[in-house]
Order: structure tokens, then C-alpha cells, then sequence
């Protein structure tokens, strides 16, 4: 009984994990960007566009705040 219990905390969480990554893929992008100096940060990261990478750091003010002043 105990089993059942820990693989269903499991599917939860790995439906959970799936549902963000899903809903926001940027955010891994950004988690990547946070350490990141000033200039690497603000370059387009692969398969982003100048207009859409713009966006996407609008997005994290306080990752990208060097980028968007």
C-alpha cells in the first residue's frame, strides 16, 4: 500500500513538472540565464528571433535587467 502511495506522489509531480514546462519553456532558459554576465544574457539564445528574445526577457525583469534599460 505504501508503494502505491510514493509512485503516485511521483506521477504527480512529474505531471506538475511536464504542466509548467509545457505552459512556460522559457523558464528553463531563463533558470540558465540567472547566473549569466550582462552580455552573454542578452544576446538571442538559439532559436529565438532579436523581437522575440526581447519578449521573452520582458518576461524575467530581474534576470534581464541590464538588457531592457
Amino acid at each position: 500500500m505504501d508503494k502505491k502511495i510514493i509512485l503516485y506522489i511521483i506521477a504527480g509531480l512529474l505531471i506538475i513538472g511536464l504542466l509548467v514546462l509545457t505552459f512556460f519553456p522559457g523558464v528553463i532558459q531563463a533558470w540558465k540565464d540567472s547566473g549569466k554576465i550582462a552580455s552573454e544574457k542578452c544576446k538571442p539564445a538559439p532559436g529565438y528571433t532579436e523581437e522575440s528574445w526581447r519578449e521573452h526577457m520582458s518576461h524575467h525583469p530581474n534576470i534581464y535587467r541590464e538588457c531592457l534599460t
